[in-house]
């Protein structure tokens, strides 16, 4: 009976789609981030501009934010910096995901709100492993 249990827990575990809210500006950024984390088993929104992301993350608390840098309006460490000064939504996984490669910038996302970066083109599957990890860890702190 206990075995049984177990099974079901298992399959509950198994069953949970985390929710990962994408913000960029780029449509067509927006439309492949989405088919591509919803194959990975996700729950995905999609938030065009800085502004909305916020926004809808307030609204709403998804598990993670995966959040361009470059946006016209309210920029990815304006987002990042709104969302960890929010109590509601401070402790969730914050990604950062940006064509740059330069040293000044990686320098300001080293002392940025961000818990990891994503460098575009972004590989998929690691993007989903990344999430998935930060998702159990701030979870669990």
């Amino acid at each position: 009976m206990a075995q049984a249990m177990g099974e079901g827990e298992m399959e509950q575990t198994s069953t949970f789609r985390p929710r990962v809210l994408i913000v960029d500006d780029d449509p067509d950024f927006l439309a492949i981030a989405e088919a591509s984390l919803e194959a990975h088993g996700f729950q995905v929104e999609r938030a065009k501009g800085g502004l909305r992301g916020v926004f809808l993350a307030t609204q709403d608390v998804p598990d993670a934010v995966l959040c361009d840098l470059r946006m016209p309006g309210i920029d990815g460490f304006v987002v990042a910096e709104a969302l960890r000064s929010d109590p509601a939504t401070q402790k969730m996984a914050l990604f950062a995901c940006t064509g740059r490669r330069d040293l000044s910038a990686r320098a300001k996302l080293a002392n940025s709100a961000f818990d990891a970066v994503l460098v575009k083109p972004v590989d998929w599957d690691e993007a989903a492993r990344l999430l998935r990890d930060a998702i159990r860890a701030h979870a669990h702190p």
